[in-house]
């Protein structure tokens, strides 16, 4: 969270060209008028894009609200025994005349896609500026009409792709700068300067948690380093070591899996998790799965075989997974997704 003396715009920075795209399409984008949809991978930055889309608009003074997709939100408060399109209308009441955040649109609801389809079509009563925010494969969704296609098209025409922050480069320096300014200034101490061979330890890395691992990055240097000047060692010792120095699609697959983790165990810190190793082993097991049966033109008896699987288990697996019947599983634990 910003601290309340803070903008978000000042920590949307756009050195970059990519970020310059995005920065253009949030001043087209803040006249308040049709939906906008903000997609990209898990921890770029995609709520702090809808919050200065907000302020540069002439909502900026307005309501804004975050809920999840099931509408439930900090602040909103829970009501027992109410079902997801209470929710939406009570999520409306709260944003009337602001802007209402909707975030992750694939795990909406069919009947609360509806009742924002509605609410959004007829602007009454609320007048609410509804931005909703997404995966970059939220086109599958549609395919596979977990999201419905006259809901998706309210938001495609207003569309911004916010780019991993592996492809903004130039945005590092500044970004690494104002997290460590403002890490620092919460624990009341100066802000560190930064030599030029911890930048450039920080920009060989891959960041698979983009701007959100950043952050952790940031904090964890302003916890550990108690000089006045953050060096190369400080940002190794806090950097997932195999990523370093070898890019991501040239590791071995163990240190590759190890890099991904390392970036989930990051934006999780401080949240509660369960169930890891469990999550963890289908994401494994579906591609893997997926790619063997492909491979033997859905045979499963020579798939099996090819895992040292029984059949029976096998099928099993594979109906746990719903792959058996093609079925697209909502993902439970979005942080891994964004591994």
């Amino acid at each position: 969270m910003l601290r309340a003396t803070l903008r978000a715009g000042d920590f949307l920075v756009a050195e970059s060209q990519a970020m310059r795209a995005v920065a253009a399409q949030v001043e087209a984008y803040a006249d308040a008028g049709a939906p906008v949809l903000i997609t990209g991978e898990h921890g770029t930055g995609r709520e702090l894009v809808a919050r200065v889309l907000h302020q540069r608009g002439p909502r900026g003074n307005a309501h804004f609200i975050t809920v999840r997709p099931t509408f439930e939100s900090s602040d909103l408060g829970k009501v027992e025994g109410d079902d997801a399109c209470e929710r939406a209308h009570r999520a409306l009441r709260a944003a009337a005349g602001g802007t209402l955040v909707v975030k992750d649109m694939i795990d909406l609801s069919a009947p609360s896609q509806r009742t924002l389809k509605k609410a959004i079509r007829e602007r009454k009563p609320h007048d609410v500026h509804v931005v909703a925010t997404a995966d970059v494969d939220v086109e599958h969704a549609v395919d596979a009409e977990i999201v419905k296609r006259d809901f998706f098209d309210l938001f495609a025409a207003r569309r911004i792709e916010v780019p991993p922050l592996r492809e903004r480069s130039d945005d590092l320096p500044i970004l690494s700068e104002r997290w460590i300014k403002h890490y620092a200034a919460e624990v009341g101490r100066t802000k560190p300067t930064i030599s030029t061979r911890a930048h450039t330890r920080l920009a060989e890395y891959p960041w698979p948690g983009n701007v959100a691992e950043l952050k952790s990055i940031a904090r964890r240097l302003v916890v550990r380093v108690s000089r006045n000047r953050i060096e190369a060692g400080d940002v190794d010792e806090v950097l997932p070591v195999v990523a370093t120095r070898v890019p991501l699609e040239d590791l071995a697959f163990e240190d590759m899996v190890k890099a991904k983790l390392a970036g989930f165990l990051a934006r999780i810190d401080g949240y509660p998790a369960h169930d890891l190793y469990e999550k963890v082993m289908e994401r494994v097991e579906r591609p893997l799965f997926d790619l063997v049966l492909a491979h033997t033109g859905g045979n499963q008896l020579k798939a099996a075989e090819l895992l040292g699987l029984n059949r029976n288990t096998l099928r099993k697996k594979l109906a746990d997974l719903g792959i058996e019947k093609k079925k697209k599983a909502g993902r439970e634990d979005r942080a891994l997704d964004e591994a």
